[in-house]
């Protein structure tokens, strides 16, 4: 986002800029969606701040290359560090929607975020309940592929689609979550969405960053399918990370599945007092 440029080192930007981006990103489009479309802001919005961060990502995959062609940096660490930038930004943007559902009345929440509130919106913390680690895995397997496939022909819009679409998933779910526990005698609502955070942000990252893998896979091998023959021995190293990463990205799935299987559940019931 142009408007954060002063906080760019050498035109890329860090971790600050981009967690205030996504926060930016989360409020300015819901805003422009609520005002334009508001029947269909919990769709827009998420496209809305999809397009205001895709300068910003460009600039990353820019480094990206820069660092692992020109710079000497190994492939695995410049791309860990573009997966943890991205990370930075999810988060700004989950915030961001985390805290209009504090802040807009709660007709209007259920109104805005309905697709987003359609699984959990009615529920309060206490009450919040998860799969088994395998119906988990399952669900979030079919997520990784549709990141992979989605960033094919779309690239970084389809990452950041992506990536936008879960921040108000979570975002919206979250507040939701620690609102209505609040109103229903619960602890006061920071105290709230802090216990929300604590028992759902282990598995929520190794997911986050497993779908970041797969869309930043897809679009490692879209570009290099264009832009290399299949004897280039660039390409087969691009292929090879590609694969690296949907490994890694399968392995953090597995383990946040397992973690939302086991562990989430006693979280819930820890910091709910039950």
């Amino acid at each position: 986002m142009l408007a954060l440029k002063r906080l760019y080192k050498d035109g890329v930007p860090g971790y600050l800029a981009l967690t205030l981006e996504g926060g930016l990103a989360a409020l300015v489009g819901t805003g422009f969606g609520m005002w334009l479309f508001p029947d269909e802001t919990s769709i827009v919005c998420v496209f809305l701040a999809s397009i205001l961060t895709i300068d910003s990502i460009e600039r990353l995959l820019n480094w990206n290359r820069r660092a692992i062609f020109e710079l000497g940096y190994a492939p695995g660490h410049a791309n860990v560090r573009l997966v943890l930038l991205i990370l930075a930004m999810f988060a700004g943007t989950m915030l961001g929607f985390s805290a209009l559902t504090f802040w807009l009345p709660l007709e209007t929440v259920e109104q805005v975020f309905s697709h987003q509130l359609a699984e959990y919106g009615s529920q309060t913390f206490p009450e919040l309940t998860f799969g088994t680690p395998w119906l988990l895995f399952s669900s979030n397997l079919y997520v990784l592929l549709f990141f992979f496939l989605i960033a094919m022909p779309f690239r970084q819009g389809g990452v950041m689609l992506a990536v936008a679409w879960n921040a108000s998933v979570w975002g919206a779910t979250f507040g939701i979550l620690a609102r209505r526990w609040a109103e229903a005698g619960g602890p006061p609502l920071l105290d709230a969405y802090a216990r929300v955070m604590t028992a759902t942000v282990p598995h929520m990252t190794l997911e986050a960053a497993a779908f970041v893998l797969a869309g930043f896979a897809g679009v490692f091998m879209s570009k290099g399918l264009l832009k290399y023959s299949m004897e280039d021995a660039v390409l087969a190293s691009i292929l090879g990370s590609v694969a690296r990463m949907m490994g890694a990205a399968l392995l953090l799935v597995a383990v946040g599945a397992l973690w939302e299987g086991w562990v989430a559940g006693w979280l819930v019931r820890l910091l709910s007092g039950g």
